[in-house]
Order: structure tokens, then C-alpha cells, then sequence
């Protein structure tokens, strides 16, 4: 499988990575089954995925302790670990971001709450470091930490061994260059999809231009771009998708009709939608990252065959033409 740089780090990532946040537990994504989670772990490594994410938001510290658990018979140089910082539910520090599972959920990242979090993330995971630490959700009012503070406890970390690379998530631009002034940044990771490319498209250039690899999550849309939610699947009320327009039925027709459009493209590639999705993603940019989600082992090989489709030029650019009659989606 194809290898890309974190950032300047030196560390060498399959471009394609196994994303764990619908292995979180929580009431977002309903029950979930631990052996079917830790199969797909262990098939993607097996498979040549050496990138792991996952994020104490994930189940609250589930997802973390799930992935250290699949990993505990792995040499620790063979695989590449990354978690997040940020979300915090142990006090009333912090703005407030959401609330779930009956727990109040909150930004921060104060020294405090960074090292205190990684401190836990290390014993959820079991191991001796983290790889990368990703700023899982950016300050906000009333609780404006100065991103001087947070670099700096990121970089502390980074000093004495306990993360190798640090990366940042759900930023705008202005946020991206308060960071690059304080130093480093290896990561950034952001929503990307073919419905929705803005993000990428904003940031893909400072990436170019400052050495920092771009992490693409959600390319599936959370299913959506398999085209097995047809017009007649009911979401349960508690179901993460319910926060997309993209799942409601006026758009979902759209998508669906899109994709039935790209049969001939699943004949000749030989693959299926999800598939064919995955090649497209992957040939956005070469320092692109594909955190491919999902909690079963199909999921997993699902992104595997796409990653080793190589789109023929003339193919990418109907897609893309198509994306922008269909959706008035700017790709």
C-alpha cells in the first residue's frame, strides 16, 4: 500500500487508516458487538494499515481501550497510534460543546485538561506513547485558551517522548495559522467527502505549502455513498445521521440517482460503490489520508479495494462533473 508522510515527522502512514469513532459504544452509533470491532482492527494491520485513530471522545474512553486491546499482540513499531485531546467531561471547565450520554461535554484545551487527558489515553491504549495527538475540537467562548498555551503543552509532550507528532481538527484557517506560529504542525484532519470537498479544497494548499498531511475522515458519508440507504431506510431518531441534510430524503434521491449513474464505472473497474468512492477520494491530493470508518471487517476491505483502484483521469473528471450537475457540489 501506498506511504505518506506525517507532516516532517520522519513516520511513514498507509494512505489508507482505520478510523474507530463508530466503534466509540456510545448512543450515537447504538450497541456495538467488541469482536466484531477488534476483527476489523486486527484484519486492517494484517491488511497493511499501520495508522490507527481514535479519540477518548469515542464511547468515552471505549474506542481508546478497544484499540489497545486489538493492538496488544502487535509489535509497537510495526503500527502508528493517534488520539485526540480536547473534549472533556470531568468538570465545568471548558465551553460547552454538547451533551451525551448523560454527560456535559466541553472544549478545552488548557495545559490542564491536555495533560490530564493523555495521561488517561495512555492507559486506555496501553502503551508507552502516542504517535500523534490531534486537537480534537479548538477553543471556542467562553473559554478561549490562547493557542500559545495549547502549542505549548503539545510541545512539552512532544519533548519528552510522550507523542511524536501533533495535529489539529475541526479549525478554520485563521486557527491553522495561529498554530503554524507557534511551530509544527504534522496533521490536519477534517471532514472530506464528495459531498462535501470545501474544507480540503480551503486547506489542501497550506498543507502543500507547509509539509502537513491532510487526513480525510467520514468519506463514505457515513454510509451514504455506498447507496445502501435507500429512499425507504428510516433513521432512528438518536442516529448521528440525522445531523447531515445530505440523509434527507430530497437529497438522498439525488445521491442515489448520481451513483446508479456510475454502474458502468463499478463494470469496468471491478468493484462496488464504496469502492469506487474510496478510488475517488484517494486521488484528491498526494498528501491525502483516508481514515476509512466502520466497526466490521467488510467495512475495513471495502476501503482496502479502493485504495488500489487507479482512476483513469477521464473517469475522475466525469465523476467530478457529475458530483457538480447532480449536487452543486464544488469539487
Amino acid at each position: 500500500m501506498k506511504k505518506i508522510e506525517i507532516g516532517t515527522s520522519g513516520m511513514m502512514a498507509s494512505q489508507i487508516a482505520m478510523g474507530t469513532w463508530s466503534m466509540g459504544g456510545d448512543i450515537q452509533w447504538g450497541a456495538q458487538d467488541e469482536a466484531i470491532s477488534l476483527k476489523a482492527i486486527r484484519t486492517a494491520v494484517e491488511e497493511g494499515i499501520n495508522l490507527i485513530d481514535t479519540a477518548p471522545a469515542y464511547g468515552f474512553g471505549y474506542s481508546e481501550r478497544l484499540v489497545g486491546k486489538a493492538i496488544r499482540e502487535i509489535p509497537r513499531d510495526q503500527i502508528l497510534i493517534q488520539t485526540k485531546c480536547g473534549f472533556w467531561w470531568k468538570d465545568d471547565e471548558g465551553a460547552l460543546l454538547i451533551e451525551r450520554d448523560g454527560r456535559v461535554c466541553r472544549r478545552n484545551l488548557s495545559r490542564r485538561a491536555i495533560m490530564d487527558g493523555v495521561k488517561d489515553s495512555i492507559q486506555n491504549l496501553d502503551v508507552d506513547y502516542i504517535d500523534i495527538l490531534v486537537t480534537h475540537h479548538q477553543a471556542r467562548e467562553p473559554f478561549l485558551t490562547p493557542v500559545s498555551e495549547t502549542y505549548g503543552a503539545l510541545e512539552e509532550l512532544k519533548k519528552e517522548g510522550t507523542i511524536r507528532a501533533i495535529g489539529i481538527s475541526n479549525c478554520n484557517m485563521a486557527e491553522i495559522e495561529d498554530y503554524l506560529s507557534c511551530g509544527t504542525i504534522d496533521v490536519i484532519q477534517e471532514h472530506f467527502n464528495m459531498l462535501e470537498p470545501e474544507t480540503a479544497n480551503e486547506f489542501l494548499p497550506v498543507c502543500e505549502k507547509n509539509q502537513i498531511t491532510f487526513q480525510g475522515f467520514s468519506v463514505l458519508k457515513q454510509g451514504l455513498l455506498t447507496g445502501k440507504y435507500g429512499m425507504d431506510y428510516q433513521l432512528s431518531a438518536e442516529n448521528v445521521r440525522n445531523r447531515s441534510h445530505w440523509f434527507q430524503l430530497e437529497n438522498r434521491k439525488k445521491i442515489l440517482e448520481m451513483l446508479d449513474g456510475w454502474k458502468p464505472f463499478c463494470e469496468k473497474y471491478d468493484c462496488n460503490l464504496a469502492h469506487l468512492v474510496v478510488a475517488w477520494s484517494a486521488k484528491k491530493s498526494p498528501r491525502m489520508i483516508l481514515l476509512g470508518g466502520g466497526r466490521k471487517e467488510q467495512h475495513v476491505r471495502d476501503y482496502l479495494r479502493g485504495g488500489a483502484i487507479a482512476l483513469e483521469e477521464q473517469d475522475y473528471e466525469k465523476m467530478n462533473q457529475d458530483i457538480v450537475q447532480a449536487l452543486g457540489v464544488p469539487v
